[in-house]
């Protein structure tokens, strides 16, 4: 990718394409002294496992959280919009970008897939970065997804860059033209990994997977050792050890204390001791340990960290929530959990999509957030007649269905015979009644 020093940057395709340049390249470090720090180095945690941002998804919770925050902020229509000549807001479609930030903001991604992928980068390392393409008069007319460990802000005297590897080559980008995504944060430039931040309960989520599949690997028995009445011979160590020194049992000798017992394939088998020999178990069983609940325990950590309710992530663990109450829990999701991950979205959009001229114009992004409130027919033909009786329109009903409108005739305002103005009510007329339009009643027979 080469980049035009003039000002707007502009990427163009200069001996390769537009998809290699947004191509995923071999790892290359882009920390330096002005740099922030962006993630962690993976190492063990306390449980004795390793967790990083690239592995923390293979533990199933973790996974869940970050499909059900990333599925709605992928899935409402964004839309650019502009103020109506006639009042109220309408869609921009003649903008360069408008038709992209709907259905395919790059060539070879929809406009799901790219906001899925940096939401999910958000979601695991704390930052998701996507460049801005624009073309030579400054509008942005296309967007790139940047790898959340490639790339990092960086302060540049009174500028702030973003250095990033893109195909194993190293760019700085200006701040104007990287969308950042972020929640919470130490100093405003660089947001906090999740991972991070829960590494310890994400270790022993993990630890606590891999302590299952041991135990049922092991005949779903705990450990133990072997008691011997006297001192093993040489040729009965031998036959326990084996001539290689692993602990396994000779293969001379297929009748050895140890040989090839474990597994789910010796299940159930009839396991034969040397010389007298007892087996004694040491371990805790699994259910005094606690085994299950410590596993619905660190579902909830981490379901806790995420801001994701657990009937969410198919998690009933003493749940009362069906029922009437699922409804208000659903709304509290979205207010609490989601609508902050949008309004995120919007103020970067709105503040590096677009140029100067355009933001004096009024253009701005907007995601329709009551796409997901379509489950519920009633609360909503509640909602559209109370609106309607308020002044909304027909036609503005119909759009927020995406159903089609009526024509001319469905942009009338109507209001209830119900109401009138204060004004009214405060001095009302002496000497007529009032009508249903707020004005004198017209009796029959009266001039007009």
């Amino acid at each position: 990718m080469q980049v035009s020093t003039e000002k707007p940057r502009v990427r163009v395709k200069a001996g390769r394409s537009e998809m290699e340049a947004a191509a995923y390249g071999a790892p290359a470090s882009i920390s330096s002294e002005n740099g922030f720090f962006r993630h962690i180095v993976p190492s063990k945690t306390n449980a004795g496992v390793h967790v990083s941002e690239h592995n923390a998804r293979h533990y199933p919770i973790v996974y869940a959280c970050v499909n059900r925050i990333a599925n709605p902020v992928a899935h409402f229509p964004v839309q650019i919009m502009r103020p109506a000549n006639g009042g109220g807001v309408e869609e921009a479609t003649d903008h360069p970008l408008a038709a992209r930030l709907k259905l395919r903001p790059n060539d070879y991604m929809s406009s799901r897939t790219l906001r899925k992928t940096v939401q999910g980068h958000a979601l695991l390392w704390g930052n998701g970065f996507i460049e801005i393409e624009r073309n030579r008069r400054g509008q942005s007319v296309g967007l790139w997804p940047l790898l959340p460990d490639r790339t990092a802000p960086r302060k540049n005297g009174d500028r702030l860059v973003f250095d990033t590897s893109i195909d194993g080559k190293r760019f700085s980008l200006d701040h104007m033209d990287v969308i950042h995504i972020m929640d919470q944060s130490q100093d405003g430039y660089v947001g906090l990994s999740p991972v991070a931040m829960a590494r310890q309960a994400i270790g022993m989520g993990f630890a606590t997977e891999e302590f299952g599949g041991k135990f049922f690997a092991n005949d779903a028995k705990s450990g133990g050792f072997l008691m011997h009445p006297g001192k093993l011979g040489p040729q009965a160590q031998a036959n326990l050890r084996g001539r290689d020194g692993a602990q396994k049992a000779a293969p001379e000798n297929p009748a050895a204390a140890i040989e090839k017992q474990g597994g789910l394939d010796n299940a159930h088998r009839i396991k034969v001791l040397e010389e007298g020999m007892k087996w004694i178990q040491t371990t805790i069983p699994p259910e005094d340990a606690q085994f299950l609940g410590t596993r619905e325990m660190q579902i909830a950590e981490i379901a806790r960290i995420y801001d994701v309710p657990l009937i969410l992530v198919q998690s009933h663990e003493k749940s009362t929530s069906w029922g009437s109450g699922i409804e208000q829990l659903m709304i509290g999701f979205f207010q609490q959990t989601i609508a902050p991950w949008i309004v995120a979205w919007e103020q970067e959009l709105n503040w590096k999509l677009f140029t100067e001229a355009e933001r004096r114009r009024g253009y701005h992004v907007k995601f329709r957030m009551n796409a997901l409130l379509r489950g519920d027919m009633a609360a909503r033909a509640a909602f559209y007649k109370a609106m309607f009786e308020l002044g909304m329109t027909m036609n503005q009903i119909l759009a927020l269905e995406d159903m089609n409108g009526i024509g001319p005739n469905g942009d009338v305002n109507f209001v209830s015979n119900n109401v009138q103005t204060v004004e009214r009510a405060i001095n009302p007329p002496e000497h007529a009644p009032i009508g249903h339009n707020g004005g004198p009643k017209i009796e029959e027979g009266d001039d007009q």
